[in-house]
């Protein structure tokens, strides 16, 4: 019962996080200018509806408000699981702690969606929201694994550190993605790999992660100066270079396990087209289809290099090897 709501939770997490970078990309953050409402109401106001001398725009307003239903959702669920797990005592300890701090990331991630609206899509506050979703459904997953039968990996020489560092890598570049997307740097450059026709163009590193400036302005659609987002998105595909250089270690590392080879090709499966969506995306300016595959590739990239690093852990007990995919995490 409690996998199968946690399996529940995990696809439902999975549609959040499409729902929040479509909501991103249609610039739909403020498209209920209050919270947790819109325009006071928990149903949005028709399209063309005037409120307080502003015009509803009905598909805005209903994308805003459907990622907020679904999040909703997730909560609710989330809080169940944690009570359901407390109460069974078959429930390791690991899982038990796990389902708590869930349930507490879940709440942090709720204030973040508030603050996103009443900080008027602050660049801060957009990325560590979408941070936070990515974690949610990170730890879904995790909890998963907690879950299922327990195998083990043979060989002395599994790559724990270096399936660590890319785990920190590719986190990092999460984040720089997310900063690229709420600072609107995803078409600064509108070649590659060059950028505006440069190998290196002029950089402003100090502006362009100036994270500590805070105001009351509206930040829908940027407010960065054309060199500061070219900076943030040549930032963006360097990191992605260092990324894919030792996802690729990894590969070749972990064919020598015979239980992993199966994830070893499904690593360099989501690595390559995770490579192809963002260098399409780029060339095609970001047709919103391709950069809403492009978000869901990076969750399913996390996903395969979580569990790798689940499955080589010193200290786990609990791997479920039989999966051969990172989406069948319904193992």
């Amino acid at each position: 019962m409690i996998k199968n709501l946690c399996k529940l939770a995990f696809v439902l997490a999975l549609i959040v996080v499409t729902l929040g970078a479509l909501t991103r990309l249609m610039d739909a953050g403020l498209g209920c200018p209050d919270w947790p409402g819109c325009y006071g109401q928990v149903i949005p106001p028709e399209h063309g509806t005037e409120i307080d001398d502003a015009v509803v725009h009905g598909g805005k307003a209903w994308m805003e408000m459907i990622h907020r239903y679904a999040a909703s959702a997730l909560g609710l669920i989330i809080l169940i699981i944690a009570f359901k797990i407390q109460s069974d005592k078959t429930v390791s300890n690991n899982a038990r702690w796990l389902s708590r701090f869930l349930l507490l990331l879940v709440i942090v991630q709720g204030l973040f969606g508030m603050w996103t609206v009443t900080l008027k899509l602050l660049p801060q506050i957009v990325t560590l929201h979408l941070l936070g979703g990515f974690a949610v459904l990170s730890l879904l997953f995790l909890l998963i694994l907690l879950l299922s039968p327990a195998r083990s990996i043979s060989g002395n020489k599994k790559p724990v550190n270096l399936a660590m560092l890319v785990l920190i890598l590719l986190s990092a570049q999460i984040a720089l993605g997310g900063w690229t997307s709420s600072n609107y740097a995803g078409l600064a450059c509108t070649d590659f790999p060059t950028c505006d026709g440069q190998l290196l163009p002029p950089l402003d590193l100090e502006a362009a992660f100036h994270l500590t400036e805070f105001s009351d302005r509206n930040y829908e659609g940027g407010l960065l100066e054309a060199e500061t987002r070219v900076t943030i998105q040549y930032t963006h595909r360097v990191v992605a270079l260092i990324v894919f250089t030792f996802l690729l270690i990894l590969f070749v590392r972990l064919l020598q396990l015979p239980e992993l080879r199966g994830h070893a090709t499904m690593l360099l499966g989501f690595t390559v087209l995770q490579v192809m969506l963002g260098i399409t995306t780029a060339i095609m300016m970001l047709p919103l289809p391709l950069a809403l595959a492009h978000n869901t590739g990076a969750a399913l990239l996390l996903l395969e290099v979580i569990y790798i690093n689940y499955a080589l852990s010193p200290n786990n007990q609990n791997v479920a090897i039989g999966s051969t995919t990172a989406v069948s995490y319904n193992s």
